[in-house]
């Protein structure tokens, strides 16, 4: 069945939560990321670039359960992409007003995307973090054949300003489960990852992303994660646990662009990060 297009723009309840110390330190100890600015006791302790995803993915997955939305099989869904727009960084204590909005449904031929904007605020109303996860559900579009567009350009690419290498342990996918609650049978079963195509557990993408966002505030904000302004990246291939990622980084315009990679070369991740 496809997806409802007619439904975009459609707000959800909004959902108050309240941070603790102890999240913070475990979601930043599942993605590999040993800054100490995220540990409990840290002189000024604050969460890590994807933190976010912790609150808001209750939020987003509102979005994806929502049975006027049309999505049938969750095991159907692939994460295309993933942004965050950072307005303060998320402390322990801090109280977040969470409200999820489905921003777009998009009729793509054989499939479909969506994307969930979940953002979170003060009681306030003051901003906090905009998040924005971009779904693609196979099988969900009207069928019909698309006209392609022309893609757009690619960004300019300056020159080369940081290359490291991380281990994805065999351990991280479990972890990462219960640090984020993203408990997505693929990540955590070999007889459910097999069953819809995939070589075995994979790991889950944003806990790759986390993993290189560590690297990359390591080493573009000198440790510094409250100076990120905004991150966007497009998910392009599976990552298997125990298995290595090498990421790239060039200067671009204001921000920095980077692309991971397997040790084969082929691309997991590619992304954009601007920092203050």
């Amino acid at each position: 069945m496809p997806l409802n297009f007619d439904l975009a723009g459609k707000t959800y309840l909004s959902r108050t939560i309240t941070v603790t110390a102890d999240q913070i330190e475990a979601y930043a100890e599942a993605s590999g990321d040993d800054n100490p600015r995220h540990r409990v006791g840290a002189d000024d302790q604050v969460a890590s670039a994807v933190f976010a995803v912790v609150p808001g993915i209750v939020l987003a997955g509102s979005i994806t359960t929502d049975p006027e939305l049309n999505v049938e099989n969750p095991l159907m869904i692939v994460h295309g992409e993933q942004a965050f727009d950072y307005h303060r960084p998320i402390r322990p204590g801090d109280s977040l007003v969470m409200t999820p909005v489905l921003e777009s449904v998009e009729d793509k031929g054989k499939g479909a995307t969506y994307v969930a904007k979940v953002s979170a605020a003060t009681p306030d109303g003051d901003p906090v973090v905009d998040q924005y996860w971009t779904i693609f559900v196979r099988g969900a579009g009207s069928g019909t054949e698309r006209p392609r567009g022309e893609k757009p350009a690619p960004p300019d690419k300056g020159e080369v300003v940081a290359a490291f290498t991380q281990h994805v342990s065999v351990d991280m996918p479990p972890a990462y489960a219960k640090a984020s609650g993203d408990h997505n049978p693929i990540h955590l079963d070999d007889d459910v990852a097999k069953m819809v195509g995939l070589p075995g557990v994979i790991n889950h993408g944003l806990g790759t992303l986390s993993l290189v966002a560590g690297g990359l505030v390591s080493r573009l904000a000198d440790g510094d994660p409250t100076r990120l302004r905004s991150l966007r990246c497009r998910f392009t291939d599976l990552v298997l646990p125990g298995s290595d990622i090498e990421t790239t980084v060039w200067s671009s315009g204001d921000g920095y662009l980077f692309e991971t990679t397997r040790p084969d070369g082929t691309a997991v991740v590619a992304g954009q990060l601007v920092v203050g």
